[in-house]
C-alpha cells in the first residue's frame, strides 16, 4: 500500500509541477538547455488525467507569427495579436481527440513573448548572440469520457504552416512517453 500511496503523491506532484518538470527534462534530455530553440520545432507536453486533457505548447515566436522581436509597430502588433487569437481559438483544430470522447476546449492561456538570451562561445569568452522569443500556451480540455487509452492526432501545420516538427512528451495515468511528429504525421496514444 505504501508503494501505491507514494505513486499517487508522485503523480500529484508531477501534475502540479508539470510545466517545470517537463521543461527541465526537455533541457536535460537534449543536453543543450535553452540552446535547443529551433524555428519550426515546437515542444508539446500532454497530460491526460481523469476526464481532463492538458496540452502545453512552446514554439518559437517566428513559427507562430513570423518574427521574434517584441512587437512595437502597429503592423507587428496586429500580426502577433491575430496569431495569438488564432492559437487560442483553434487549439481543438491543432490537437485532435477522438470525437467519441466529447472533449471541449475550456481554457486557453497564451504568453506571446517569452524570451531567452543566447550566448555563444568565442575565444573563451561568452558574448551575447541575440535574443530568441517563444510563445508559451496551455490548453485545457474537459471530456465526457477519460481520454487515457485513446489516440491524439496533430494538425498544427493546418493552422501554423511553419510548425513542421512537434516534440511530444506524454503523461497519462502511469504511462509516460514521447514521440516526434513531423508535418503532422503521427499519433500519440494517451
Amino acid at each position: 500500500m505504501k508503494f501505491f500511496s507514494n505513486n499517487i503523491v508522485l503523480f500529484a506532484l508531477t501534475i502540479c509541477l508539470f510545466p517545470q518538470i517537463v521543461l527541465h527534462n526537455f533541457a536535460a534530455a537534449g543536453g543543450k538547455g535553452h540552446s535547443a530553440h529551433q524555428h519550426g520545432v515546437a515542444k508539446v507536453n500532454v497530460v491526460a488525467e481523469g476526464n481532463n486533457l492538458t496540452i502545453q505548447l512552446e514554439a518559437p515566436s517566428e513559427s507562430i507569427y513570423g518574427f521574434e522581436h517584441e512587437a512595437k509597430k502597429p503592423a507587428d502588433i496586429k500580426k502577433r495579436d491575430d496569431a495569438v487569437t488564432k492559437l487560442k481559438s483553434n487549439a481543438d483544430k491543432m490537437f485532435l481527440t477522438d470525437p467519441a470522447l466529447g472533449c471541449k476546449l475550456t481554457t486557453s492561456d497564451v504568453k506571446p513573448f517569452v524570451t531567452e538570451e543566447k550566448h555563444e562561445e568565442k575565444s573563451d569568452k561568452k558574448h551575447k548572440a541575440g535574443t530568441h522569443s517563444e510563445v508559451h500556451a496551455v490548453f485545457k480540455f474537459e471530456c465526457t469520457k477519460p481520454p487515457a487509452g485513446s489516440i491524439l492526432k496533430f494538425a498544427a501545420r493546418s493552422q501554423f504552416k511553419s510548425l513542421q516538427t512537434l516534440i511530444v512528451q506524454l503523461l497519462s495515468g502511469d504511462k509516460q512517453g514521447g514521440s516526434t511528429i513531423k508535418n503532422d504525421k503521427g499519433i500519440i496514444q494517451l
